[in-house]
């Protein structure tokens, strides 16, 4: 599994644990003990909503920590009017010679190598590092064994790229790396995803997870806690800088609907530096205290 923390004492798994629902009351029973013996904090990044009352049961606390925009792929369509800002930039794309591959593991060391330059730039306008925890990261290694889908350009050249994880839930693909140009043309990103939309329906999947819009949904009702509100109120200040409301308004045009997540977290006196962390991950920080386990 992967951890991090800024003070080196708390262990957060991704998601929730993977096994029967049988097994799950002893596999957080595990996590726990483990994380006990190297005195860790134990947390869960990104959980559903499904089995919040049994992380209650042992004592843990949850927060919402974003949403996740699910595309149901079964009423997917380019048809009607409500769709077409989505096929505009497709039709013009396809005019002008702009195509779409898609390329399934393992992909040749010669794609790799295409796609690596489309990756630095896009990591030098972003001005961060690899995130390596949430989502996927350049690596070729990693790359060779996913599914990828690309946009080129009339001269053949690679503008966008994205890699899937395909069937991590059942009936479901998600998009992990995404990367592009800096020199776009407009619609690019569109096209990707909406011909990726296309592509998995027709392979027979039901749901496309477009990835979590981070802090999206906190404090929106009358239920939330006072603590959602105020994380809400933070996302005010830092959405200037990190563009979180962008990113969830993008997704928005492909009409998903919007799943909760949440951060299982031990205790409100261990919160402050579980949400630092997760932050600054999300944030694309550098995270130089990264650690491998296990």
């Amino acid at each position: 599994m992967l951890f991090r923390s800024a003070s080196g004492r708390t262990a957060v798994a991704l998601g929730d644990p993977i096994g029967p629902a049988d097994d799950l009351r002893t596999m957080i029973t595990c996590f726990r003990e483990h994380c006990l013996r190297n005195d860790w904090r134990p947390a869960f990044y990104q959980t559903l909503p499904d089995h919040l009352e049994l992380y209650k049961q042992f004592g843990f606390r949850a927060i919402k920590i974003g949403e996740e925009a699910i595309v149901d792929l079964t009423s997917f369509s380019l048809s009607g009017k409500a769709a077409g800002p989505l096929r505009t930039p497709l039709n013009k794309l396809r005019k002008l010679g702009h195509s779409v591959e898609f390329h399934q593991p393992p992909l040749r060391d010669s794609l790799i190598e295409e796609l690596r330059p489309i990756s630095q730039e896009w990591l030098q306008r972003m001005k961060g590092a690899e995130k390596k925890f949430s989502l996927g990261w350049f690596d070729p290694d990693y790359l060779r064994g996913t599914d990828v889908a690309l946009v080129r350009t009339p001269d053949g050249r690679i503008s966008a790229f994205a890699n899937l994880l395909v069937g991590v839930r059942q009936d479901e693909v998600a998009i992990d790396l995404m990367r592009s140009r800096t020199e776009l043309e407009p619609g690019t990103m569109d096209v990707l995803f909406t011909s990726l939309l296309q592509h998995y329906q027709q392979a027979g999947f039901r749901r496309f997870n477009l990835g979590l819009s981070a802090l999206s949904g906190l404090g929106d009702s009358h239920q939330s806690p006072r603590l959602e509100k105020a994380m809400a109120a933070l996302v005010d200040h830092l959405d200037r800088f990190y563009s979180f409301r962008g990113l969830h308004s993008y997704k928005a045009k492909f009409r998903p609907s919007w799943e909760p997540r949440y951060l299982i977290y031990p205790s409100l006196a261990s919160l402050p530096d579980v949400v630092v962390a997760l932050m600054r991950l999300d944030s694309g920080d550098r995270l130089l205290d990264y650690l491998r386990v296990g």
